[in-house]
């Protein structure tokens, strides 16, 4: 049994201005790929002879260019052309990727898999729970298994998942066409969370459905709501067996469609909920630390550019009260590489702040220089250096000033940066949800609602190209 495996991995924000290149991504070849996926284990103990493609992953961001989405997509078919005779295609995509002049990247891709190999090739996907699937990539896919975790942490486990489906699916030459149907309605992923309700008793009822005989997967995708598309909505995601069961799982979507749909009302954030100044204020008299306030709409994880200076300004003016506060971090590359050019211990005065808008105005800081360090990616590239940072303290405000738009996920990203994340009583972070490492130490998390490319009121976003009507938007 030989089975091609890779990765192609992009969020997308349509509401970022720049770009996304090439040299944004963290990309291995070969052999390193295996070592990537934990769909490895799986094959091997299978007996599985692997054939690697890319390990292709962004943080997410704009829009992706089209040379870009085209080298990575070569680099994929290229592989194909190489090995004819494969038995299966197993893929780790996120499901709400943009391809400048294309539209859905994952949809591209697996249309120009299926002209190289046909549909008769089993493929098998792992996708973000927050995909904007197309209304035709079931047609072009035979398994789909989505995480089912918010935060993720589950991503080795459900990519094992898929794999073992994959290898089942083979070794009983198994046809399999799954079910797919779309909900009228656009949740905000910080409205979603996997411990809470209604998300909670969703993933009880992927479990309950999966038990029944002839189904192999149920799945819900939220959404990525900062994806201007006529994809941007929920979606359901049932797989059969074997063409036999094909009518069971048409049943179960609707089923599934309908249960999802009738509690949409109680999808609310988890987190503290308050305006920038009160966010701030409630922070500042925390009595323990670490208080965490995510920067909402300024979520380099949903693919902002991580250039707001609004936070930064009101805390640099503000009476921190004795607390020491740290801002992680704000992306100006030539704040940064003015502060690089000087040595540790130095006094430095910067304006950080591109002013690519009125959320980035340049902010006037004079600290010392604190330290310098690697920025790290995203994704199974959290241990891969990305960027660079360097930080300025002034006084009890310490700002981390990027190279390029990142975010800090793990306690590790602190420390490789150069700070230790135990220092500070209030940290500020590019986010949304907090990711698990840092909400396993927060005593306190506000979700500061902050203008900019991931606003969390999405009923009050310009939306120009997404399927009307739509939850919350014109339907109640």
């Amino acid at each position: 049994m030989k089975i091609v495996t890779g990765c192609l991995y992009h969020e997308t924000n349509t509401f970022n201005p720049f770009p996304t290149t090439v040299d944004d991504f963290v990309l291995v070849e070969g052999k390193e790929v295996e070592e990537r996926l934990a769909s490895t284990e799986v094959f091997e103990k299978n007996g599985v002879e692997i054939i690697p493609s890319i390990y292709a992953t962004a943080l997410s961001s704009g829009i992706v260019k089209k040379e870009a989405y085209r080298h990575f997509a070569d680099k994929f078919i290229s592989v194909l052309e190489k090995h004819k005779d494969i038995d299966g295609i197993w893929m780790h995509l996120h499901g709400s990727m943009v391809v400048e002049e294309i539209g859905s990247g994952e949809l591209a891709l697996l249309k120009e898999i299926r002209q190289h190999i046909g549909y008769e090739i089993p493929i098998s996907l792992t996708l973000d729970i927050h995909g904007n699937l197309a209304e035709d990539l079931h047609e072009y896919v035979n398994i789909v298994y989505s995480y089912r975790t918010v935060p993720h942490v589950d991503q080795p486990e459900v990519e094992r998942i898929s794999a073992q489906l994959l290898v089942d699916a083979i070794a009983h030459q198994a046809k399999i066409r799954p079910s797919f149907k779309s909900l009228p309605m656009i949740i905000p992923g910080e409205k979603a969370v996997g411990a809470s309700e209604p998300l909670r008793s969703i993933f009880n009822k992927l479990k309950e459905l999966e038990q029944m005989e002839g189904i192999i997967s149920a799945n819900f995708f939220i959404c990525h709501a900062w994806n201007d598309t006529e994809n941007t909505r929920s979606s359901i995601f049932v797989v059969p067996e074997s063409e036999a069961y094909k009518a069971l799982a048409d049943k179960v979507t609707e089923e599934l469609a309908a249960f999802v749909y009738d509690r949409r009302h109680e999808f609310e954030f988890q987190a503290k909920v308050l305006e920038p100044v009160e966010a701030i204020q409630r922070a500042l008299e925390g009595a323990s630390k670490p208080v965490f306030i995510s920067d909402s709409g300024d979520n380099s994880t949903a693919g902002a550019p991580g250039m707001s200076t609004l936070l930064l300004q009101m805390l640099r003016d503000s009476d921190l009260k004795d607390k020491k506060v740290l801002v992680s971090a704000v992306y100006d590359a030539e704040a940064f590489q003015k502060l690089n050019g000087h040595q540790i211990g130095e006094k430095v005065a910067v304006k950080v702040g591109t002013d690519m808008d009125e959320y980035s105005k340049p902010v006037e800081l004079e600290g010392i220089l604190k330290s310098k360090g690697d920025l790290l990616g995203y994704l199974n590239a959290t241990n891969d250096k990305v960027g660079e940072v360097c930080t300025l303290s002034i006084g009890n405000l310490d700002v981390i000033i990027a190279n390029r738009g990142d975010s800090f996920i793990t306690i590790n990203h602190f420390t490789r940066a150069g700070v230790e994340i135990e220092d500070y009583d209030v940290i500020v972070v590019k986010q949304g949800y907090l990711f698990d490492e840092l909400s396993a130490i927060s005593k306190l998390d506000i979700l500061a609602m902050t203008p900019g490319s991931t606003y969390q009121r999405i009923e009050n976003i310009d939306y120009k190209n997404i399927p009307r009507p739509i939850f919350p938007m014109e339907l109640a």
